[in-house]
């Protein structure tokens, strides 16, 4: 090493460097060191006034491109190269042109300024790298604004559904205030291609409305409809986002917000959401009620309290003496909720009471039906629905237990045998006056015989859905003289005119109460023996015999004078009754009706409520009028006139009825579809 550095300083050797030429002999190396510093500082001198320049010229740059920019006239620029590339190659060129020429001349003289020292040296050293960083930072942020300035956007016309051969190129500046005057520049440019091919279009022949407007776009040109995956700017922060399934529309519904401007109203359609839930949940609990014949307002402390017990029933240990109509409400509520089993049943025996209602049984056990009895020897009057497991013991026993029984019904209790219920009547014997049964197949003729030979004293008789019923078990009714209340319900077999007309002659002038419900093989016949022999009639129920005519129904009411009016009628699924039989049945008992059920008559036209609006209805409660299609809220408010009383209305299936119909306070609407959707 020592031999190379002296071949070198003696000139017995070309030096390696490039910089360095042919030395001639007796050069030492204090001049090396001199040139090597004279050339250092020359290097950064030139490196300062080489980035001053640039720096002056990528002004004059920028300040042509914001010119440009404003005219709409940026082009595309070549790819420049960087400040700090270009400095460094003119630095190594001026360091070889330095070194040639010092050497041509025979520049061999010391310099005098040259530093002394190896610390002078260092010193130079670090300024002269420090003053290369310094100018490559400067360099390279020039650079950066320079390419942000040449950046071009160009837009593709045919993408956005406008017919042109030409793209339009827009270059956004570096400021925020070049790319919002791009994006005018782009929006400008897109309607005035979107009036061209209107304009195009009308010209054609084509008829153009106002609304094409919006095959072009939103505002800023984009596509009306952004997909999941697109990248679109905030309508609020206008940043930069990527849309997703879940991206809320801005204010107005212009454009999109990103996740962040979305989230700050999430409370507000929370609460609103929440507002709107609750509301409908609030009509569907008034619409219940209404069902179950709640007359709404403020309910009383009595009330609340039997709903507070009701709903705790498990918890209860005695019910205590509240009373007996108390005690039956309760017992209808826990019945509706399914509460009522054989724990729960034992809160309503209380000895000494002469009434019990038990209204679904179907979870109680036999043996738990028989301490009935055994609890409350001194009933006379009761009454079980669903007492499916009822067995022929259970009423053996009521028989034997309950002396003072006067009225039984049993609904649904099939298991019951047909000689059970002939031992029961032969046990109790006079003592009945009411009996009811109910869906089951074993009550037959025998049954139907014990019950005439031994109880001829029965008053109210109802039998519904009983499977074996026949004509000859109905003739056998004309054995009970004293009848006042008589329901033949929904047959399984068709009983004809001839043995319903038997009871009608034998019992008929004592009947308060008549239901042939479901009989459908029933004709006028039977409506002529009414006319005849019922003139206490106060209840009427001939619901789905579709067999009787208008004009049946009308000499039923005409000329009626041994009856004073009946208080209730009900004459749903009479298909054939028209306006004429409605009016004859208003001008009879108009003045006497509590309740009327026309509901499916559909016969009835425009003109009968203008003839009943003639009428007075001044007891009228309840009315049904569902299914009648003429019914409008003309027709209502008709009825409201005409029925001070009127609290209930039924409008089921009524499409013309609207939100818009006069309500009395205290009237409830029933039914109205504008109720049910809402």
């Amino acid at each position: 090493m020592e031999e190379r550095r002296a071949d070198v300083l003696y000139g017995r050797k070309e030096p390696e460097d490039e910089r360095y030429p042919a030395m001639e002999k007796g050069i030492n190396a204090r001049d090396i060191q001199n040139r090597a510093r004279q050339e250092r500082r020359q290097a950064q001198l030139a490196l300062e006034q080489q980035a001053s320049a640039d720096m002056e010229r990528l002004s004059g740059e920028n300040n042509n491109g914001e010119g440009d920019d404003v005219d709409g006239e940026n082009e595309i620029e070549e790819p420049a190269e960087s400040s700090a590339a270009g400095a460094r190659r003119s630095t190594r060129s001026r360091r070889a042109a330095t070194t040639t020429k010092q050497h041509d001349e025979g520049e061999d003289e010391p310099m005098d300024d040259a530093p002394d020292s190896d610390y002078e040296e260092e010193e130079f050293e670090a300024r002269d790298e420090k003053a290369i960083k310094a100018s490559s930072a400067r360099a390279a942020e020039s650079g950066r604004k320079r390419r942000r300035s040449t950046t071009t956007i160009t837009v593709n016309l045919s993408t956005l559904g406008v017919e042109s051969d030409d793209d339009l190129e827009v270059a956004p500046t570096a400021s925020s205030s070049k790319k919002k005057l791009a994006k005018s520049q782009l929006k400008k440019a897109k309607k005035a291609e979107a009036k061209k091919v209107k304009k195009a279009r009308r010209d054609a022949g084509d008829e153009v409305s106002d609304d094409d407007d919006s095959d072009y776009g939103n505002d800023a040109g984009l596509p009306a409809v952004l997909l999941p995956g697109q990248i679109a700017f905030c309508a609020e922060c206008n940043c930069r986002f990527t849309v997703t399934p879940y991206s809320r529309p801005g204010p107005d519904d212009e454009g999109l917000l990103c996740n962040a401007c979305g989230k700050k109203n999430a409370p507000v359609e929370a609460a609103a959401r929440k507002k709107k839930q609750v509301t409908r949940t609030n009509k569907k609990s008034a619409a219940r009620a209404l069902l179950d014949g709640d007359s709404g307002g403020v309910k009383s402390l009595q009330e609340l309290c039997i709903e507070l017990v009701a709903k705790h029933i498990d918890d209860v240990e005695m019910l205590g003496n509240i009373g007996t109509y108390n005690m039956d409400k309760i017992c209808q509520i826990i019945s509706k909720n399914r509460s009522l089993n054989d724990h729960t049943m034992k809160l309503f025996l209380e000895p000494g009471n002469r009434t019990i209602n038990l209204y679904d049984c179907y979870k109680i056990e036999s043996d738990n039906l028989r301490l009935i009895a055994a609890v409350i020897p001194t009933l006379r009057r009761v009454q079980l629905k669903f007492c499916g497991r009822m067995r022929d013991d259970c009423l053996d026993y009521y028989g034997a237990q309950l002396k003072e029984l006067e009225a039984l019904e049993l609904y649904g209790a099939f298991n019951v045998t047909e000689e059970c219920y002939v031992r029961f009547f032969q046990t109790i014997g006079k003592r009945l006056k009411e009996f009811g049964v109910s869906d089951t197949s074993r009550f037959q003729l025998a049954a139907m015989e014990a019950l005439v030979d031994n109880c001829p004293d029965l008053e109210v008789l109802r039998l519904r859905t009983l499977t074996n019923i026949d004509d000859q078990c109905i003739r056998l009714l004309t054995g009970l003289p004293n009848l006042r209340v008589l329901e033949i319900s929904e047959p399984a077999r068709d009983l004809t005119d001839q043995p319903i007309i038997d009871i009608l002659n034998t019992c008929g002038s004592a009947l308060k109460e008549l239901n042939l419900d479901g009989c459908t093989q029933l004709t006028d016949a039977v409506l002529e023996a009414i006319h005849e022999s019922c003139g206490r009639l106060e209840t009427l129920s001939l619901q789905e015999v579709d067999l009787l005519t208008n004009k049946g129904l009308s000499l039923l009411f005409i000329d009626w004078s041994i009856n004073c009016g009946l208080h209730e009628l009900n004459v749903t699924r009479c298909i054939n009754l028209e306006s004429s039989g409605l009016i004859r049945i208003v001008d009879h008992s108009g003045h006497s009706l509590e309740r009327l059920s026309i509901n499916s008559c559909k016969l009835l036209g425009k003109e009968t409520w203008d003839f009943i609006s003639q009428f007075e209805l001044k007891e009228l409660e309840e009315l049904d009028l569902s299914m009648v299609r003429t019914v409008t809220d003309e027709v209502v408010e008709k009825f409201l006139k005409i029925s001070p009383q009127l609290r209930v209305v039924r409008a089921w299936g009524c499409h013309k009825l609207t939100e818009a119909v006069q309500l009395r306070e205290g009237v409830h609407l029933v039914g109205r579809e504008a109720d049910i959707l809402s």
